[in-house]
């Protein structure tokens, strides 16, 4: 049994905490909400039930019997919390995974998982293939991701005006790592790709701002000595939050699934 606290109590949040409440994932207990907006947190406790929550970390990670910390706010709550969940011995399962392309990050939560025997899972999110794209790693030439988004469902930290976007208009194209920082809220997957595979400073990336896009798709070449793969995924947004897909929360409750006791593993 997993006992879970939540941290971050959006949209996505709600979401992954709805799956642990309504019994969808056996073997996950729902202990406590926290989020630095106390409203947000107060509401989602309100939805579910009378859950406890908290805007202060020290109360939430020492909440008694927590075993598992379910992120599902930013890269920003990851480089501020992640190590210190993991260095007090909870599990971990993160949706912001673009923190782990930050080589801080990676090596700090590398150290305290080694330290103290817990687990990190950062989930597929919102793209199929990754298991391909281990397989084949070490005989990997080049792998590309391509995002197409409507203009609106991006936040771009550039300082480019998405409203005047009227035509698919590619808006970067460079690797993981600046994808990440671009793009903060929307391309985790550059980063899960790129973990997966050639690591972030050799992964291909390209965000196209397309106005007639209907939702958020994803497509992945992978060339190597294995073979040429491609994958594509034409992903709905979430229904509350469009920089999302709803493919990534249901990756989410799948790990979890897995994480909290489903001894039949399919994949790697």
């Amino acid at each position: 049994m997993e006992y879970i606290g939540l941290l971050g109590c959006g949209s996505i949040g709600s979401s992954l905490a709805n799956a642990i409440v309504t019994k969808s994932i056996d073997g996950a207990s729902l202990l406590i909400l926290f989020d630095q907006d106390i409203e947000k947190a107060r509401e989602l406790s309100t939805q579910l039930g009378d859950i406890p929550f908290t805007d202060s970390f020290h109360d939430f990670i020492g909440t008694k019997d927590l075993s598992m910390v379910v992120e599902a706010a930013s890269q920003q709550a990851i480089f501020d919390y992640a190590s210190l969940i993991v260095s007090s011995g909870k599990n971990l399962l993160m949706m912001s995974t673009g923190a782990l392309l930050s080589e801080r990050v990676f090596a700090d939560l590398s150290l305290a998982s080694q330290t103290t025997g817990v687990s990190i899972y950062a989930p597929s999110g919102a793209v199929g293939g990754i298991d391909a794209i281990k397989a084949a790693k070490d005989g990997l030439r080049s792998v590309t991701l391509t995002t197409r988004k409507p203009p609106h469902s991006l936040s771009d930290t550039s300082g480019i005006d998405l409203d005047t976007i009227h035509r698919p208009t590619t808006i970067f194209d460079g690797n993981a790592v600046d994808a990440v920082k671009r793009f903060p809220f929307n391309i985790n997957v550059a980063a899960t790709i790129s973990l997966a595979g050639l690591g972030p400073e050799n992964t291909r990336v390209v965000v196209i701002a397309d106005p007639n896009a209907n939702g958020n798709t994803h497509e992945i070449e992978v060339i190597g000595e294995s073979g040429r793969m491609k994958f594509t995924m034409e992903n709905v947004p979430h229904p509350k939050n469009h920089m999302t897909s709803y493919l990534a929360v249901l990756s989410a409750v799948e790990t979890l699934k897995r994480a909290c006791g489903n001894k039949i593993q399919v994949g790697a």
